[in-house]
């Protein structure tokens, strides 16, 4: 036992330093696989754990990573609530005998650490073959701004031990030779997330390239395995469920905008903590893009190591030999690699702080090639460990012994140092137990006994309320929702739940098995007026509104009279009001949706409905809109019907792409207790991804912008 120890004292040494860690970050009470109240924060990691207990509780299905209670009719797959499907996959199988409410992301945790110091030692021991010196540096990694503040906010972005494996690999030894290695790691990664896949790819096709420019390796067996490892693992990407949307809904916003920056290494603050990594150097206030994913700090220490290190080299390169022949080369091709890997970080758009230095324009189908990854600010992960490592084993061959020891340490105090103004938010982050979003009223445990399928009146990949209900759907083993949060998702389904959820409301079609969560009170104000008159239970409790068939019995004074309250929002006679989706007390009902972050609102779907109210009768009223319709390449024309209170008021025909003007004349008898219903009735709507313009599936009809009551 004794001799085992001593031989494996380092890997002992490992596994206590990342058992100290995970406790640190989350916490002695947490580490038990049934511990699950600290994963619901209302974080990141609220949907990772939230995708794996629906995955856990369902059968089997194929693709094997499908899964459609979470996200019911929106086609999801545990890929996409980035659940880590390895360990989802392989935990489902004893889904009979682990606890009801089981996590592994504590075991994840103490994975990534145990790993990060593993492979980043093993690097240092292949070119130094010093174990203490190996050991100190690998603390570097371990306490990297760039892998240590994914804890607590992306998981499987932090098994960026795959990097420092794939680093191990390419610098240690002939690509070549390790074809099932690679291959194994590429798969490995697919498993774990895609981003990591790519990069990989990148550096093992990269690789294996230059072994045909420099070594004049066969082309015929560098293509051949190339049609062995990528065909496979495409086939496994399909199997596991990434095929469950199509290749446009993997595309977003994201190239050109999370990226990163010339000051990325320099700018100590990521704005999704909000918090500084630095004692010493100041925030460079960069664009929130590029703080956001473009984070990237090295910390003083590192920065100043780099700096040293550099200089060392060009001083003393005639003197001293730092690699070996194969050694440099393969150092070589790795500053290639970094080369790429920087600007493809630095995307089409290269910043020095604010200052757009170059902005190089792209075909809008490379464009989309690109933002299939277009987080490209993670992708100078590898530059960063790659300098790192250069570094430390320059500093080793300059000096051997303990002077290399004297140095690292000093630039380790240095790092250690400045970087603890953003580790001291990492100790126990997951201490939220008080900050678990419960939910207080009686009513839910009554109810959630009864019924098993939650609802939301608005289903997206991104629900406002699904923080909220979190830890309530696993605690009370609901079974399906559409209730999620999903890193991408099909949305050409989302689109059509929402369609189909509207036009069931419209016929008074409600499910008997399930609780409404209504989003916002303009979906309240429109369900008032189709079932106020039936027997649907309308609540109002720990400041949500939901409503259930049949149970109209347990309405509470509070909820007939907050029920009672509710009525079409007032528009003032000349007030012009600007639209915007993201206000809660809106005039929009059913079938409205958003203009990306912009003024505006957009109709969607076959009906979209507005409700207002006047303040006194004025008699006959004129409403003017200004809107502008969806014009694309296959569609020149929008035509709809405009019905007032369900009579129909006039044919509108928008045949340009500016804005458009549209008066509603509203007579006397139309109105009932001076409150307005406009249905807005489209025909043949497409929508732009039909049109081949953008992966959006939404079918638009009109971008309404502004409106106003004008009395006649």
């Amino acid at each position: 036992m004794r001799k085992l120890i001593f031989d494996n004292k380092i890997n002992f040494l490992f596994l206590f330093i990342s058992f100290a860690c995970l406790t640190c970050v989350v916490g002695l009470d947490n580490i038990s696989f049934n511990s699950i109240k600290w994963l619901h924060d209302g974080d990141e990691s609220t949907f990772n754990q939230v995708g794996w207990y629906f995955f856990k509780n369902d059968v089997w299905r194929f693709p094997v990573g499908n899964n459609p209670n979470y996200g019911d009719e929106l086609g999801l797959s545990i890929v996409f609530s980035d659940s880590i499907i390895i360990l989802a996959l392989f935990f489902k199988l004893f889904k009979f005998f682990i606890p009801e409410n089981f996590q592994y992301f504590s075991f994840w945790y103490f994975i990534c650490f145990y790993l990060q110091l593993f492979f980043s030692f093993k690097i240092l021991k292949k070119f130094t073959e010093s174990e203490l010196y190996s050991f100190i540096g690998s603390l570097f990694f371990l306490i990297a701004p760039i892998f240590i503040y994914r804890v607590d906010y992306h998981v499987s972005l932090s098994a960026q031990w795959l990097l420092l494996l794939a680093l191990y690999l390419g610098l240690t030894s002939e690509i070549s030779k390790n074809q099932k290695l690679w291959f194994g790691l590429i798969i490995l990664s697919s498993l774990i997330e895609f981003y990591f896949t790519g990069m990989i790819c990148v550096i093992y096709v990269i690789s294996r390239l230059s072994n045909y420019y420099f070594k004049k390796e066969s082309l015929v067996k560098i293509i051949k395995d190339f049609f062995i490892i990528f065909p496979v693992l495409l086939l496994i990407l399909y199997v596991i469920g990434y095929f469950e949307i199509r290749v446009t809904d993997s595309l977003g916003l994201a190239f050109g905008k999370y990226k990163l920056n010339l000051l990325s290494i320099f700018d100590p603050v990521n704005t999704v903590k909000n918090i500084s990594w630095s004692w010493f150097l100041p925030d460079i206030k960069l664009p929130a893009g590029d703080e956001v994913e473009g984070f990237n700090y090295l910390g003083l220490g590192q920065i100043v190591m780099v700096l040293f290190s550099l200089c060392l080299f060009l001083y003393k390169r005639g003197e001293i030999i730092f690699f070996s022949t194969e050694q440099n080369q393969r150092i070589k091709l790795f500053l290639i690699i970094s080369l790429l890997f920087t600007l493809w970080a630095l995307s089409n758009q290269i910043s020095f702080g604010h200052h757009t230095l170059l902005e190089i324009p792209i075909n809008k189908y490379i464009f989309g090639l690109f933002s299939i990854l277009g987080t490209t600010g993670r992708m100078f992960w590898v530059v960063n460990y790659f300098l790192l490592i250069l570094s430390l084993v320059i500093i080793f061959k300059c000096f051997k012994g303990k002077g290399s020891l004297i140095i690292i340490v000093f630039f380790l105090i240095i790092q250690t140092v400045d970087i603890s103004a953003g580790l001291k938010n990492y100790i126990n982050p997951f201490s939220h137990q008080s900050k678990i979003f419960s939910l207080k009223d009686e009513i839910w445990n009554n109810l959630f006994d009864r019924y098993k399928i939650i609802k939301t009146t608005y289903p997206v990949n991104w629900s406002r309320l699904f923080g909220k209900f979190s830890y309530s759907m696993e605690k009370h083993n609901i079974e399906k929702t559409n209730l999620v949060i999903f890193g991408r998702g099909n949305r050409k389904l989302a689109a059509e739940a929402r369609y189909n959820l509207y036009d069931d409301f419209r016929k008074k079609k409600l499910s008997s098995n399930t609780i409404y969560l209504i989003d916002g009170l303009g979906h309240l104000r429109h369900l008032k007026n189709l079932f106020k008159n039936d027997d649907i239970g309308f609540f109002y409790r720990d400041n949500v509104w939901f409503m259930v068939k049949n149970e109209k019995k347990l309405m509470n004074e509070n909820d007939l009279n907050k029920f009672a309250e509710i009525s079409p929002k007032l528009l003032e006679i000349n007030e012009d009001k600007i639209l915007n989706f993201s206000e809660n007390d809106n005039y929009y009902g059913f079938g409205w949706s958003h203009n990306s972050g912009k003024t505006g609102i957009w109709s969607e779907g076959k009906i979209s409905t507005l409700f207002f109210k006047t303040e006194k009768n004025y008699g006959s009223i004129k409403l003017h809109i200004l809107c502008k319709p969806y014009i694309s390449r296959i569609s020149n024309v929008v035509e709809f019907d405009i019905y007032v209170n369900n009579s129909l008021n006039q044919k509108v025909r928008l045949s340009t792409k500016n804005d458009s003007k549209i008066e509603i004349l509203i007579n006397q008898k139309d109105l009932k207790n001076n409150e307005i219903k406009i249905d807005f009735a489209f025909e043949d709507l497409i929508s732009p991804h039909e049109a081949l313009e953008s992966p959006d599936s939404r079918k638009l009809g009109i971008l309404m912008k502004n409106i106003k009551f004008i009395s006649i």
